[in-house]
C-alpha cells in the first residue's frame, strides 16, 4: 500500500525547499555579481549557476502555489523572496529575461510613484526650498560621455545583452529610478521585522542610490523631465500618508518614523545627497557609481545573511536553532532523508 504524505507534513517540506532554493538563488546572484568584477576568468561558471538557481524557484515556486493555493507563507519566507526579487534587480538590470517588470506592471509603478512624489511635495516636505538645479546646471559641470561609461560600463561586464551593443553605451532594461521603490520596501520589511531604525549607513546609501538614479536618468536614458529629481528624491515620513497598516506604502513611512519623532538626519543627509547633483562630484568619491554599486552589494549581502538560515540548510549542517541533536535525527527519520 502506498505511503501518503501527512498533508501539513508536505506544507512544511515544501517550504522549506522552497525557502532553500530562495536563498541559494540569491547567495549565487550575489556571487555572480561580485565574480564578475573581481574574477572575469570564472564569470561564465557563476552566472550558469546563478541562472539555473533562479529557474529553480521559478519552477518550485509555481508548482508550490499549485499544490497549496490557499497557503500563506510565512514573514521569514516572503521576506526572503521579496530579497530574491530586488537582488535579480539589482544585480541583472541588464538582462530583460530575468529583471525586467512587464511593461502594464512597469507603467503602472511609475504613474504611482509620480503620484507619491507630488503628494509628498504638497505638504511639509516641498522641494522648491532645496534649490534643486535645473537639466542645464546639473549637466554644464560633467563630462557627459565619460559618465555614461562608467554608468554602462558596471552593467556590461557580465557576458549579457548589454555585450552586443558596439559602443558599450545600450541603456540597463530596468533603470535605477524603477527600484528605487523596491530598495524601499525591502528595507522596510526587515526594519519591520527586527523592530529596529534606519541608521546613518543605511540613510547614506538611500541617498547615494536617489543620486545615481537621477545621473542615470539625465546622462544614460536621456531623460529631460525635471520632475525626475523629485520622484527620486521625495522620500521620507510624510503625516498626511493614507497608506493601510502592513502595506509597503504604510512601511515605507513608518520607517522615516523614530521614537515619538522623525528620524534624525534623514532629510539633512538626503537634501545634501540632492545639492551634489550640482556638482562634479555626483560620480566621484562617495557618489561614484561603482562605489554604490560596491555599498549596496554589500547591503545586500547582510541583508541576507542576517536572517536565519533556511531550515535545509541548517539541517545539511547537523546543526538547528533550537533543536537538539537526538530531535533532529527524529526529524531526518520523518520526513524520509535517512
Amino acid at each position: 500500500m502506498e505511503r501518503c504524505a501527512d498533508p501539513l507534513l508536505q506544507l512544511e517540506i515544501d517550504e522549506w525547499i522552497l525557502d532553500y532554493l530562495i536563498f541559494s538563488a540569491i547567495k549565487a546572484l550575489l556571487e555572480d555579481y561580485k565574480g564578475t568584477k573581481d574574477a572575469p576568468a570564472d564569470a561564465s561558471d557563476k552566472q550558469e549557476r546563478a541562472s539555473v538557481c533562479l529557474q529553480l524557484v521559478d519552477s518550485f515556486f509555481t508548482t508550490f502555489c499549485t499544490i497549496h493555493p490557499e497557503h500563506h507563507a510565512s514573514l521569514d519566507l516572503r521576506f526572503r523572496l521579496r530579497l530574491l526579487k530586488f537582488t535579480a534587480m539589482s544585480t541583472k538590470r541588464s538582462a530583460p529575461a530575468e529583471a525586467t517588470l512587464p511593461e502594464p506592471a512597469l507603467k503602472n509603478l511609475r504613474h504611482r510613484r509620480q503620484e507619491q512624489a507630488v503628494s509628498f511635495r504638497s505638504g511639509d516636505n516641498d522641494f522648491a526650498a532645496l534649490d534643486l538645479p535645473d537639466l542645464t546646471e546639473f549637466l554644464a559641470p560633467l563630462n557627459v560621455m565619460e559618465i555614461k561609461k562608467e554608468h554602462i560600463g558596471h552593467e556590461s561586464t557580465g557576458g549579457n545583452i548589454m555585450m552586443s551593443d558596439p559602443h558599450g553605451l545600450f541603456p540597463p532594461a530596468i533603470s535605477l529610478l524603477d527600484t528605487i521603490p523596491f530598495f524601499m520596501a525591502v528595507s522596510a520589511a526587515q526594519i519591520s521585522m527586527q523592530e529596529g531604525t534606519i541608521t546613518d549607513t543605511w540613510m547614506r546609501l538611500a541617498a547615494g542610490y536617489m543620486a545615481q538614479a537621477v545621473a542615470e536618468q539625465y546622462l544614460v536614458y536621456g531623460s529631460q523631465r525635471q520632475e525626475v529629481l523629485q520622484e527620486a528624491f521625495a522620500w521620507g515620513f510624510d503625516p498626511e500618508c493614507s497608506a493601510e497598516d502592513g502595506t509597503d506604502d504604510f512601511q515605507i513611512n513608518a520607517m522615516f518614523w523614530g521614537v515619538d519623532a522623525v528620524v534624525d538626519g534623514w532629510d539633512r543627509i538626503r537634501d545634501e545627497h540632492a545639492q551634489a547633483l550640482h556638482l562634479e562630484t555626483v560620480m566621484a568619491n562617495d557618489l561614484s557609481i561603482a562605489e554604490f554599486e560596491r555599498r549596496l552589494i554589500d547591503f545586500l549581502d547582510k541583508m541576507l545573511m542576517g536572517q536565519s538560515k533556511p531550515f535545509l540548510l541548517q539541517m545539511e549542517s547537523g546543526k538547528v536553532d533550537g533543536l537538539p541533536r537526538k530531535k533532529i535525527k527524529d526529524l531526518f527519520e520523518a520526513i524520509g532523508m535517512i
